[in-house]
């Protein structure tokens, strides 16, 4: 059977991220992350005898028009395509685009959104046949070998199906037991070229470290899509896995991608001790929990390649960080900050601006700590209460949210409403934290001093142009 996987067009004049749980405009670091959802997927499909074809519209320039050109030229007989929450309503033209052109093509949606409310999403266009809820590699390969046999597709585990004009929920799928079965993403299905770091322009790619996470942040989406339980890849799956990638595609930049990268600090050292043994020489940058680092780990991160860490701080008051879930403290934020800075990393520190508790003071108080916190970049965002997050359904039940227009969840508009402080409020605080932070003496000094060539100084001015842009 051939299959079309890919992610629509962007919805604006910009690149954009559809990735599980982070569903972003490009934004101030001028990338778009490679489609690893996709790129898995489509390897599971061709492991399984099937013919694939993707397409990453946004950064290859695709447009609605275009899109239909691509279609035609493949001829699939399943078209699957990725959908987040602030794109919804533009995704949710596609089918019916191309179901007028190809009647006979099934269509199936997946990502998070889709896979939380499937029943709102098939009412958006009844073009769409299926819609896959939840880790999506193995419901999209069974979608496809089922449609291929003529299998009964309604007892398809996490797949939902259209039939007569019925909506038909088949039971949920299990997460995938041992992740380390999953074949290496189909990087050779896309244009590597597309997807380039901040400033150096250097190519990189993203490599799955574990699926899971067990903590309870209120906000988070990443439960829906991957599960709690954590689902450790094996040290040298993921060692093999960046030898082949450098070989093949000479790739020297990665982002290991987890919903929380050092969660497990004994298999991290190891994969570590392992990356320094092979002396792969490569770079790399993660995300971490404040509270999951310690100075062993970070002086083995950094020997292995590692220059950058992102670390979720969302709130600079402990009342607030309470009320989320998110299970650490202010004075842990400050030492692990300070500790990291001292093994002689780079810092980002993410910020979520409007959520519950939240004042005046309160978004003030978070922009001080920003600043007073040792980072080189901190990313703003607006609170979002995303379908898939018991944040939504507390803004639901609550009468918080001001809008029930999917294009106003984006990270850079708030629409929350609360008691003395309003969406527009939040993001007028949003913007102007964005400003100035990054207005400071000491991180506009730190920045020119990392330009080191006329092309990252190029590679500036366009993240200078689309910070300007994205405020």
């Amino acid at each position: 059977m051939k299959v079309h996987i890919f992610n629509p067009p962007s919805p604006g004049e910009f690149g954009f991220t559809r990735e599980g749980r982070c569903m972003q405009k490009e934004g101030v670091w001028t990338t778009t992350w490679p489609p690893i959802s996709l790129t898995e997927s489509a390897a599971v499909l061709r492991q399984r005898g099937h013919e694939v074809q993707v397409n990453d519209c946004s950064v290859e320039g695709v447009d609605k028009q275009k899109l239909k050109e691509v279609v035609r030229e493949f001829s699939p007989d399943l078209v699957v395509m990725n959908s987040t929450t602030p794109s919804l309503n533009f995704d949710m033209t596609i089918p019916s685009l191309i179901k007028e052109e190809f009647p006979d093509v099934k269509i199936a949606a997946f990502g998070i959104h889709v896979g939380s409310l499937p029943d709102e999403s098939f009412a958006m266009n009844d073009a769409l046949d299926f819609i896959v809820r939840g880790e999506p590699e193995m419901t999209i390969a069974d979608l496809a070998d089922n449609l291929s046999s003529g299998g009964d597709l309604t007892k398809v585990p996490g797949l939902s199906s259209r039939v007569n004009g019925s909506i038909v929920h088949a039971e949920d799928r299990e997460f995938i037991p041992d992740i380390n079965e999953l074949p290496y993403p189909a990087w050779d299905l896309v244009n590597l070229d597309n997807y380039t770091l901040p400033f150096s322009g250097n190519r990189f790619l993203m490599v799955t470290t574990a699926r899971g996470c067990p903590y309870k942040c209120t906000y988070c989406v990443a439960p829906s899509y991957y599960g709690r339980k954590i689902r450790m890849r094996k040290v040298d799956s993921i060692v093999e896995e960046l030898e082949f990638l450098r070989s093949k595609y000479g790739v020297e930049d990665f982002f290991f991608w987890s919903e929380s990268f050092t969660i497990i600090k004994k298999a991290i050292k190891d994969l570590c001790r392992e990356i320094i043994r092979r002396d792969l020489k490569i770079r790399w940058v993660c995300n971490s929990r404040v509270d999951n680092v310690d100075l062993e780990l970070l002086e083995l991160m950094k020997k292995a390649g590692c220059w950058m860490i992102s670390y979720g701080v969302e709130s600079g008051d402990q009342q607030i960080l309470d009320s989320i879930k998110k299970d650490i403290t202010i004075d842990k934020i400050r030492e692990s900050i300070k500790l990291t800075r001292q093994v002689g990393f780079q810092i980002a520190g993410h910020f979520v601006l409007g959520l519950p508790g939240e004042t005046k003071a309160t978004l003030r108080k978070t922009y001080d700590f920003a600043c007073n916190l040792d980072l080189d970049y901190a990313q703003f965002y607006c609170a979002s209460p995303w379908p898939g997050s018991e944040f939504y359904k507390t803004a639901k039940s609550e009468g918080w949210l001001a809008s029930d227009n999917w294009d106003d969840y984006e990270q850079d508009k708030s629409v929350l409403n609360y008691p003395g402080l309003s969406a527009e409020e939040i993001t007028k605080f949003r913007d102007w934290a964005s400003i100035h932070f990054y207005m400071r003496t000491k991180i506009v000094w730190r920045t020119l001093t990392r330009i080191k060539s006329p092309g990252e100084f190029i590679n500036f001015i366009k993240m200078l142009r689309a910070f300007l842009t994205w405020i």
